[in-house]
């Protein structure tokens, strides 16, 4: 009968504890890049819904301190600093068939960038009677 463990298995069993603890902090590592990745995204996402409120019709900077209003100095500051870059675009004038209503359609590329990290595109439907 054996009472002891060989040398080989206990560098087999050494071995095999680190590639799982190696793999768990390389998961947890990438778990982190991923939700502060989401965390940023969802900011940017925020911003540009605050901007999307003003009616905007010209290629344009905005802070957006100049689009929303708070009592909060700390939100204001913050927001003073966080510039979005609005880009019209004629993207596509449309002949509709022959109706009373509606002679043509244009379609609008909207573009919002934030602070060159994320973007969104919104199309407008412009009717002309």
């Amino acid at each position: 009968m054996r009472k002891a463990l060989s040398l080989v298995e206990v560098l087999v069993a050494i071995i095999l504890i680190t590639i799982v603890i190696g793999t768990m902090l390389e998961i947890k590592s990438n778990n982190i890049f991923f939700l502060e990745k989401f965390k940023n995204t969802s900011l940017y996402n925020s911003y540009i819904s605050l901007a999307i409120q003003e009616d905007n019709k010209e290629d344009k900077n905005i802070y957006l301190d100049e689009v929303a209003s708070f009592n909060d100095d700390e939100i204001r500051k913050k927001l003073k600093q966080i510039k979005i870059e609005i880009k019209l675009e004629d993207d596509e004038e449309m002949n509709l068939p022959d109706n009373d209503y509606v002679k043509t359609a244009k379609i609008i590329k909207t573009t919002y960038t934030v602070e060159n990290q994320a973007s969104k595109v919104f199309y407008r439907f412009e009717l002309q009677y």
